[in-house]
């Protein structure tokens, strides 16, 4: 009984962990979209491409995919 009551500790304090990380990290994820929106809003304007705008927010959105993945820690063996 102790072992199960143990588990369910360690599943809540798993659960814990990933929300106050998703937490910390939600602030970047807006001021990077609204960031992204306002370079694409202020590109049109401008006249550029919209297949060149296009190519910049892809590459900007895997740049920011690839930052989350090396803030996450690595598994251990």
């Amino acid at each position: 009984m102790l072992q199960v009551a143990d588990e369910v500790d360690d599943a809540i304090a798993t659960l814990r962990q990933c929300w106050l990380g998703a937490a910390a990290e939600f602030p970047t994820f807006l001021a990077g979209g609204a960031s992204l929106g306002a370079a694409g809003a202020t590109a049109l304007q401008t006249g550029a491409e919209p297949v060149l705008i296009g190519a910049a927010s892809a590459a900007l959105g895997i740049a920011g995919f690839l930052k989350v993945l090396d803030s996450r820690p690595l598994p251990t063996p």
